[in-house]
């Protein structure tokens, strides 16, 4: 497989996530266990979205399914409010900083408002 076609199968994966229709309550629905609130999650620093990458899984991969893929190029595109409760990989913070404006580091920086019912 190209890395263009590589991208471009990440990219349907995270737009197919995205683009489906939501009431308010469902977008704001964030599960116990979910991709947000791992060591693991890596949030897009351009856009508040919520949509990131893993530090673990690559492309390919399906949490849900439990295909765990470790090696390629791209990694995993996830949304902080994507189920994990089957990752085997999921790592939980200690600490989730809901005051972005305190906070720099995007290794600490979540969807403040929705992670804030969580703490």
């Amino acid at each position: 497989m190209s890395r263009r076609s590589e991208w471009g199968a990440a990219r349907e994966k995270l737009v197919d996530h995205m683009s489906k229709p939501k009431g308010v309550e469902q977008r704001e629905t964030v599960p116990d266990v979910c991709c947000g609130k791992c060591k693991n999650f890596s949030e897009k620093a351009y856009a508040s979205d919520g949509s990131g990458f893993c530090g673990i899984l690559r492309e390919g991969s399906d949490i849900g399914a439990g295909k765990y893929l470790l090696e390629g190029k791209a990694a995993l595109m996830v949304i902080f409010n994507m189920e994990a409760g089957k990752c085997k990989y999921y790592d939980q913070m200690e600490l989730i900083d809901t005051d972005t404006t305190e906070c720099a580091d995007p290794a600490f920086q979540r969807a403040a408002r929705q992670m804030a019912k969580k703490q």
